[in-house]
């Protein structure tokens, strides 16, 4: 049975496969009992405890990072309509409006009109 230690090594395919491994297991389970959470632990070898520590890394990774954050960019600071926009195109991506909310401020904070020109595009195909 591989243990922790065999998918510490940074950067490694390991740690690439644990990461997949937790955002598909996410994106099927989207609120999952521990219980299935450390099954999954148990399927990879690992320690349920040392996962989470995945699991984690993979949310910081999501909502701790972006030009929104960096650039402390607030829904107060973009235009209401632009974001509103945002939101209902990101929802493709997630069932979480938080987490939409969070992708159209990044996408705003780079470009103030990124979904009225997202729109434009899309409709000259």
């Amino acid at each position: 049975m591989r243990t922790f230690r065999n998918f510490i090594t940074e950067g490694s395919d390991k740690d690439e496969n644990i990461y997949n491994e937790i955002m598909d297991f996410f994106a099927d389970n989207p609120n999952p009992p521990d219980e299935e959470v450390h099954d999954l632990a148990e399927k990879l070898g690992m320690d349920a405890h040392k996962f989470e520590r995945y699991i984690y890394s993979v949310l910081g990774s999501i909502l701790g990072t972006g030009q929104a954050k960096k650039k402390k960019i607030t829904e107060k600071d973009v235009d209401k309509k632009e974001l509103e926009m945002g939101i209902k195109v990101e929802m493709e991506h997630t069932k979480n409006k938080a987490i939409a909310k969070r992708i159209a401020l990044d996408h705003l904070a780079e470009l103030p009109d990124y979904y009225s020109r997202l729109k434009k595009m899309e409709g000259e195909h």
